[in-house]
């Protein structure tokens, strides 16, 4: 019977050649790996090597199924809802792979793959598949061997890599009587040299290559692709690489309620010499804080006639409802789905966000901004990426960026579809997006409309709602302009009493003080012996004095206004104040003292003459008349501010005023006969009198709030508004004091995780070169011994690295559920040798135990850290040898921590808590106030109990502490 054939080139046409990159084709073994029920997937590339190792911890395959699925191409396998059997305890997955073909892609990523996999029960089975031998022209697909043994043991050894290699090598050899070209022979010849150079014992040669466990699968891709390290390498500083884009946001873990919470992928890049990253690293994507934190949050869903209801929150209004209908009359052909995008504006002066917050948002909103694509919680390629505008964003924007408002680089976001509700939406076979057709064109058409009605009714200056953006927008540039006004009065303050802290401080180096006060009397008493007038000596008296009271007079500084000073300014004030007082002790007041003794010998000495009385009264008269004239001065120009400030107030009002006639004067007023549109007609009236009341009455409540705030400052005690401002700023320099104290602690964390990084992989190495040593112990038995005190001792190395995993605040920027029996076998682990050395031991209650908090696992593992902490130290301090406790214990929503150590005195209580306070020797005073605030940042409060023999800390939820 005659029929088709199949040349081998089909393989490499279905798989290579339809995959449209190498981390699409990446993400194909990922998909792979989530229907084979792992809980991860990670990839290992090995620059120096040029290898790729792809490994997951799903059910694995046996020989059959190896047989029967991997290596039939188009197989059925996965056309059933979940064909693959459901571990104990996991939730039921779809099945994401149905044409048969993905495990193909796998072709893309390099010319040869060596599998391994373990379905539990079966034994561990290898293949070896070189990919190049599907590229030859002329031979059909039953001449292309691969290689397929089931492993006697869980591990390659030599001889299972010679069994691989042999039908391959066969292969090719007789391949060669096919063509006797020299074109051809080199081909056969580069195939061979692939094969020749996996490595015969990958155990030696291949890292981390070791048993799959209960169950698994492994790819060794060798040689990998030349087009990898490409592909991981960014266009520019600013843009993520080609990567990046594609595999960040993999599954919907970072949304809530995600539909993968139990699977999770990595690439580990391993450019040699220890230096190793995460290109998957979930703190450079999005989550959940990511949509609370944006200027504008919007979610909702659109039903199976293509009716979107959501809420929408513009920047910190009130979440308001709204609706908008299908652009069409008939239902669309996609499917219901929902919806949800946050959004921050292009300006930091017109974000919620901080300047810091911004710019971090910012870059990443320009590596990785967009809107993803989900289906069945695995993201659909090529959607979310920069240069993918499916909804054709950036090219509405770039009609009119004020009229359609949204940029596909300042948002971010995800649409989530599942297979039962959207089963229009089919992907390419490529994995380049869903195939053109009805569902996808209905798909778009939602999707391009919603964005449209958003912008015209909330966000165009024409919008039936747009006043919360406007509003909104228009106070944060507000608040923006008045700090920027404030930090540069305060900052020319700053200029302004350093400079004269710095002169101060010259002056006190250039002048001995006493020594000028002692010249000035001197100089005094010898012109008082000559004096033959009282007015004129006493004028000369007044002279002196002042001279030496000018001494110190560059000494003094203004005190601030409106602003704060810094730490090193309070100290140099102080320094100053100090040197000034010593001064007016020791010199001034014995220099005036001798001056009016002085004073009192030319009084008794002398009489007043008729001309020294005339002299006196034109004195007098000079003095008043130059007060006079000063305060005067001063009270004009008051005058003209308060006539300035009521002419400003009163042209306000007339605008507001006028304003309020002429809008009042606009609106329609109701005029359409009695029936259709009567109701409508009112309704539209009475709404843009509301909005014009509101408008107009808020406008003049701002006008009086100043004017009773101007007026507040003139009653008696009232703080001014440069106290005010100086308090606020104070609170400011304290914040920006407090981080700097704490940046060096921040280094020290990221320096611990350095350490940590590096440590990793020198431990990777070090496992590496272990089982190197199991391989010659196998073969060697006198090495037995050595190699298992060397294994004991490289798992106790190895469990002291395990203990930081839970201190990485960063490293899964996800809540997990901590248990009490965490944190207890935790702090037990770590202070082993401290409690031992101190005869501490450490008592967790039952109830300690069985407790669940939902949360980070760096919030609440340092509190605890720093309390043990603290109590074996003070425990060491007593000295007595008796055996003591830590106890951890609950009482209702409250965790009880106590220690049997020397308690805490009454006098400083109410200190313990405060930022750099400590009575420890060589204490930071940090530890307990950062994880009070930590604490406080996450819901919980952490208090003093009753510490008067040994100490007691309370930790609970804020609303229970209220």
């Amino acid at each position: 019977m005659t029929g088709f054939r199949a040349r081998a080139r089909a393989v490499d046409m279905l798989g290579r050649q339809q995959i449209a990159n190498l981390p699409t084709a990446l993400s194909e073994l990922f998909k792979n790996a989530h229907d084979a029920y792992a809980t991860y997937a990670i990839a290992d590339y090995y620059r120096k090597l040029n290898m790729l190792v792809v490994r997951d911890d799903g059910v694995g395959m046996n020989l059959d199924a190896f047989q029967g699925s991997w290596l039939t191409i188009a197989t059925e396998s996965k056309l059933e809802r979940s064909p693959v059997e459901r571990p104990p305890g996991m939730q039921l997955r779809v099945q994401l792979g149905e044409k048969g073909i993905g495990r193909f892609a796998i072709g893309a990523l390099g010319s040869q793959v060596l599998a391994m996999s373990k379905h539990a029960g079966s034994p561990t089975i290898a293949a070896l598949v070189n990919w190049q031998m599907f590229e030859l022209p002329g031979v059909d697909l039953d001449e292309v061997p691969v290689g397929l043994i089931e492993l006697h043991a869980d591990e390659l050894t030599e001889a299972d890599v010679r069994r691989l290699k042999t039908p391959l090598c066969e292969a090719v050899e007789s391949f060669r009587s096919k063509d006797s070209s020299q074109s051809w022979q080199r081909r056969l010849d580069e195939i061979r040299a692939t094969i020749d150079a996996l490595p015969d014992d990958p155990s030696w040669d291949v890292p981390d290559l070791g048993a799959l466990g209960s169950s698994g699968t492994t790819f060794v891709v060798s040689p990998a692709s030349g087009d990898l390290p490409a592909d991981l390498e960014p266009q520019s500083s600013s843009e993520a690489s080609l990567f990046d884009q594609t595999l960040h946001g993999f599954t919907d873990v970072w949304l809530r309620e995600p539909t993968t919470p139990e699977f999770s992928v990595d690439f580990m890049d391993h450019r040699g010499g220890g230096d190793s990253e995460s290109r998957l690293d979930p703190n450079e994507f999005f989550g959940t804080d990511d949509f609370d934190n944006a200027d504008h949050h919007i979610r909702g869903q659109f039903d199976e006639n293509g009716n979107f209801a959501g809420t929408i929150r513009i920047f910190a209004e009130d979440v308001s409802d709204f609706e908008i209908p299908c652009p069409d009359s008939s239902p669309p052909r996609c499917g219901p789905f929902t919806f949800e995008v946050g959004v921050v504006q292009g300006l930091p002066s017109e974000s919620m966000l901080d300047p810091e917050a911004f710019r971090v948002m910012f870059t990443k909103l320009r590596r990785l901004g967009g809107l993803y694509v989900y289906k069945d919680g695995i993201r659909v390629q090529p959607y979310g990426r920069p240069d993918v505008d499916y909804l054709e964003i950036e090219e509405r924007r770039s009609l009119g960026a004020a009229y359609y408002y949204f940029s596909y680089r300042r948002m971010f976001g995800a649409i989530r579809l599942s297979s039962d509700q959207n089963p229009g939406l089919q992907e390419k076979a490529g994995r380049e997006g869903f195939t053109r057709g009805r569902a996808y064109s209905d798909f778009r058409k939602l999707l391009m409309n919603l964005l449209l009605e958003l912008a015209a009714r909330y966000y165009r200056s024409d919008g039936a709602d747009v006043h919360a953006y406007e509003q909104g927008r228009a106070r944060l540039v507000r608040e923006d302009e008045l700090r920027k006004q404030r930090d540069k009065q305060a900052a020319a303050g700053r200029r302004t009493l350093q400079g004269q802290l710095v002169a101060a401080q010259r002056h006190l180096d250039s002048t001995d003080i006493g020594q000028e006060a002692s010249r000035i009397v001197s100089e005094l008493r010898a012109e008082l012996a000559e004096a033959d007038r009282l007015q004129p000596a006493t004028r000369r008296v007044g002279d002196a004095k002042r001279a030496i009271q000018w001494l110190v007079e560059p000494l003094a500084y203004d005190e601030p206004e409106g602003f704060a000073p810094t730490a090193s300014m309070r100290r140099a004030m102080a320094q100053v104040e100090r040197m000034a007082s010593d001064a007016e002790q020791s010199h001034i007041r014995p220099a005036l003292e001798a001056v009016d003794e002085l004073a009192a010998a030319i009084e008794e000495r002398l009489v007043a003459q008729e001309s020294d009385e005339r002299e006196r009264k034109e004195f007098i008269e000079q003095r008043v008349g130059s007060v006079r004239d000063r305060v005067r001065a001063a009270e004009t120009q008051a005058s003209r501010a308060l006539s300035t400030m009521s002419e400003s107030v009163r042209s306000i009002l007339d605008g507001l005023r006028s304003d309020f006639e002429q809008r009042l004067g606009a609106v329609v007023q109701p005029s359409a006969p009695g029936g259709r549109g009567w109701i409508e007609e009112q309704a539209e009236f009475e709404q843009a009198l509301d909005l014009l009341t509101a408008d107009s009455r808020r406008a003049f409540m701002r006008v009086a709030n100043l004017v009773r705030s101007s007026a507040a400052v003139f009653d008696v005690g009232a703080p001014t508004p440069t106290e005010l401002a100086a308090a606020a700023d104070a609170e400011i320099v304290e914040l920006r004091e407090q981080a700097d104290a704490q940046l060096e602690f921040v280094q020290l964390g990221m320096a611990l995780a350095v350490v940590d990084h590096e440590f990793s992989q020198t431990v990777s190495s070090i496992r590496s070169d272990v089982r190197k040593v199991h391989s010659w112990a196998k073969k060697n038995p006198q090495l037995v011994p050595v190699y298992e005190a060397l294994r004991r001792d490289f798992d106790h190395l190895d469990s002291y690295l395990t203990l930081l995993t839970p201190m990485q605040r960063r490293i899964r920027r996800a809540k997990t559920t901590i248990k009490g029996s965490d944190i207890s076998r935790f702090l037990g682990e770590l202070f082993y040798e401290r409690m031992r050395t101190v005869n501490v031991t450490l008592d967790p209650s039952p109830e300690f135990q069985a407790l669940k908090i939902e949360g980070y696992a760096s919030t609440y593992y340092p509190v605890f850290v720093n309390l043990v902490d603290n109590s074996l130290y003070w425990i060491g301090q007593t000295g007595t040898g008796e055996a003591r406790a830590i106890e951890l214990g609950c009482r209702g929503q409250t965790i009880t921590y106590r220690d049997s150590g020397p308690g805490i005195a009454d006098d400083i209580a109410d200190r313990v808590f405060d930022f750099g306070f400590t009575t420890r020797p060589g204490g930071s005073g940090l530890g307990l106030a950062i994880a009070s605030q930590v604490l406080e940042r996450a819901g919980w409060s952490i208090v003093l109990g009753d510490s008067r023999d040994g100490a007691e800390f309370l930790i609970r939820p804020q609303q229970a502490s209220q």
